[in-house]
């Protein structure tokens, strides 16, 4: 036994009776066995909730509320228990929000990086927008030729009502608005303002009276006069802090003598040749999930909810006349069809073509109508002012789809987020990239030295998670590829990147079949990541059954013999040299080669003409591929991760298929034709969804069994003599459930801080 260990004691969770094992620390251990034997409950609901257990309790009260609670597993011991991290076999995140980026956090490191050393750009003139600073200012203006006189000035104007500057106004206003001006200056002159400088002439006022001007809108107050030469940069810095905190913060210099010149400053973060002003670049400027960063129009989404001609038209092998226009086929709205033909016949459009053959302008005339004719979009447009009524919603959301955000073309960050660039690219654009061309992009990214000592953290980070993707096989996925189109096997693959990038040691990883879904060249990958994840200083438990994750193991803990009842025991524990002698080891019998799976001697052959015919099928990765699948055999679809098994199943067949039966009212993968669904029954699609979506729901329910059970307990003798009913017998109705705990078997207690 390990010196070493986690070691647990008498663990009697679920199945498991009376299981004792140890855990070497800071080694990859492996928990295999037949289906039910209690692999789960031991990695699970015994060792993984006690270290998380442990460590929440090590947190405040205030703080436990707001994490998971763990219960206490049924157990005599646990000694040498780490926290714990757990990583199990789920579908990928549905969130709309999600993407490869957000999840690997490699976001937040960019959107810090662009509002540090990230460069405004003017929209307008193309000039890179700054925001200039005393002393930028000062060290721009001691490097004018040696004895340069200059002055510093500010807008005499600063710190008055618009009402003043210059506007038409009556006799009687301004003869007020001029003893305002008076007292404007008196104001600057009762602070030491007493210079002033107007159309290249300099003035020094003795009182307001002297004044040879009647509007302030050309006039500059002098804060210092001073001589270009090394030692003044202290002064012109505070003069200069001066004029911006007068000024509003604008300032001039102008420069006396031969050649005279003007400089405009401001505190703005503006563009000086154009005059327009741009948002500061803050990390919430750069996030789609911050109501200040999100574009306005689709809420940081990337895309918005419209018609979705796709829908509308499902079938453009139908004519006019046969009801090629959908939602013109319902009863409610045969006028509308009637007033299409009608159209038709005036322009001599052919209602008895196929809509696909018609001509594009006669298309367009009937989409977008022409004179009279309101044509389809009107159509919609004019139930959309009828959307208050339930009905019309429901009808309306039949046919909408989404499509790209027209404000922010998919970037998902408002205008003022694409002013900003690193190295050339914007955010989006680099979001848009694929993972190696991203990583190689920030590898060779040319910063100056104050922005390379700002970033160089953040590009650390950046760089560290990008190559832990790249390793991991990820290189061809793009950073804003939303979560929910991930596959199983690359989600996976994303949340063991984002725990090996975050180097966390010390730590306990359980792990929940990781291999499933992935081909033997990812795996090879896989089983490096988790070995790296332990080669840092982390204990891994694996639940697992893949033959190469076992032999790349330090320990295996094989439970069973059998499942349910019949499992939860410890059938061998050790290295897997030991486990392919072991005699009670059926996993040993397999690995060692003792027992093999028979492979069928005979293959059943396909029956002619029995088969589905995927033509041309483009959708998101599939390269317009054309393929045919036996109907009446077990066909297998395999491929590495990404490689578009998913997409080809779900997004084409599945979908088409169900299209083609009008069962399906979402788009639909990108394919040219599917032949052979007349051939079919029923297209039924099994993934890795879970099955239940309630806390009430078990087995029975599931598969209808529990009907007749209930239907047999009511028929009973004693059941009719009491009037009891099918539904007396349900836990999900008033009557037949526990009404104290509405059917659930738990009564949940609020414990608030004492949990």
């Amino acid at each position: 036994m390990p010196k070493e260990a986690i070691v647990i004691q008498g663990a009697r969770v679920h199945n498991l009776k009376n299981v004792t094992v140890e855990i070497p620390l800071n080694q990859l251990t492996v928990v295999t066995g037949v289906s039910g034997s209690g692999k789960s409950s031991l990695a699970f609901d015994t060792i993984y909730a006690e270290g998380q257990r442990r460590y929440v309790e090590s947190l405040s009260s205030y703080a436990r509320q707001f994490l998971e609670r763990m219960d206490k597993p049924d157990v005599d011991e646990v000694q040498g228990i780490c926290p714990a991290i757990a990583i199990r076999q789920k579908s990928p995140g549905r969130n709309p929000r999600s993407t490869v980026a957000t999840q690997t956090e490699i976001y937040d490191f960019l959107r810090l990086l662009f509002s540090r050393v990230g460069i405004t750009i003017c929209r307008q003139c193309g000039q890179e927008v700054t925001r200039d600073t005393p002393e930028s200012i000062a060290d721009r203006i001691i490097n004018l030729p040696l004895g340069t006189k200059f002055y510093v000035l500010f807008p005499a104007t600063a710190g008055m009502p618009n009402s003043l500057r210059g506007q038409k106004q009556n006799s009687a206003q301004e003869n007020h608005d001029r003893l305002r001006i008076r007292g404007h200056l008196m104001s600057l002159m009762q602070r030491g303002f007493t210079r002033y400088y107007v159309s290249g002439q300099l003035f020094e006022l003795d009182s307001v009276d002297s004044a040879p001007f009647e509007k302030l809108d050309d006039v500059l107050v002098v804060v210092d006069r001073l001589i270009a030469r090394p030692d003044i940069r202290s002064r012109l810095v505070d003069s200069l802090e001066l004029s911006y905190r007068e000024g509003h913060g604008t300032a001039f210099i102008h420069t006396v003598g031969n050649g005279q010149r003007q400089w405009r400053f401001s505190e703005s973060f503006e563009c000086k040749p154009c005059s327009l002003k741009y948002a500061t670049p803050e990390p919430r400027l750069f996030s789609f999930n911050s109501a200040y960063g999100a574009c306005p129009t689709c809420q940081g989404f990337g895309n918005v909810i419209t018609l979705n001609m796709d829908l509308v038209i499902p079938n453009k092998a139908l004519s006019l006349e046969e009801g090629t226009v959908d939602p013109f086929t319902k009863p409610q709205f045969y006028w509308a069809q009637e007033e299409v033909l009608k159209f038709c016949r005036e322009r001599g459009i052919p209602t008895d073509v196929p809509f696909a053959e018609l001509a594009k302008e006669q298309q367009r005339l009937i989409m977008n109508g022409s004179g009279s004719y309101m044509g389809i979009r009107g159509f919609f447009d004019h139930l959309e002012s009828k959307k208050y009524k339930v009905h019309v919603r429901v009808f309306l959301s039949k046919y909408r789809g989404y499509a790209t955000c027209p404000v922010c073309q998919g970037a998902r960050v408002k205008a003022e987020a694409l002013d900003v660039r690193v190295g050339g690219k914007t955010l989006p654009d680099i979001c848009a990239m694929s993972i190696s061309s991203c990583a190689e992009f920030f590898g060779n990214l040319t910063l100056s030295s104050e922005q390379r000592a700002i970033a160089e953290r953040l590009l650390s980070e950046i760089s560290h998670r990008l190559n832990v993707l790249v390793e991991v096989g990820l290189d061809y996925l793009t950073l804003d590829r939303l979560s929910s189109t991930l596959s199983g096997g690359e989600a996976q693959r994303i949340q063991l990147a984002t725990n090996l990038g975050a180097s966390l040691v010390g730590t306990l990883y359980v792990l929940d079949e990781p291999s499933i879904g992935l081909h033997p060249r990812d795996n090879n990958r896989l089983i490096k990541i988790v070995q790296n994840l332990r080669d840092i200083g982390n204990t891994v438990l694996v639940v697992e059954h893949d033959a190469d994750m076992m032999r790349a193991a330090d320990h295996i803990i094989d439970l069973g013999p059998g499942a349910g009842e019949t499992g939860g025991q410890v059938t061998f524990q050790g290295s897997v040299q030991d486990l392919e002698r072991s005699p009670d080891s059926l996993t040993g019998k397999y690995l060692s080669g003792q027992l093999r799976i028979p492979l069928p001697t005979r293959r059943r052959l396909p029956r002619p003409g029995h088969r589905l015919a995927i033509r041309g099928a483009s959708a998101n990765n599939l390269k317009n591929i054309d393929l045919d699948i036996p109907l009446g055999l077990f066909v297998c679809l395999t491929g590495v991760s990404g490689s578009g098994k998913s997409t080809l199943l779900y997004d084409v067949i599945f979908a088409n298929l169900k299209k083609q039966r009008d069962e399906w009212n979402r788009a639909v993968g990108a394919v040219k034709r599917v032949e052979g669904g007349k051939l079919l029954d029923d297209i039924i699609m099994v993934d890795q969804s879970p099955i239940g979506r309630t806390p009430r729901s078990n087995p029975s329910t599931y598969i209808k069994a529990y009907d007749g059970i209930r239907e047999a307990f009511a028929s009973t003798r004693e059941a009719r003599a009491r009037g009891l009913t099918p539904a007396h017998f349900s836990f999900n109705v008033p009557g037949g459930r526990c009404e104290p705990c509405k059917g659930d078997g738990t009564v949940t207690i609020e414990m608030q801080f004492l949990a």
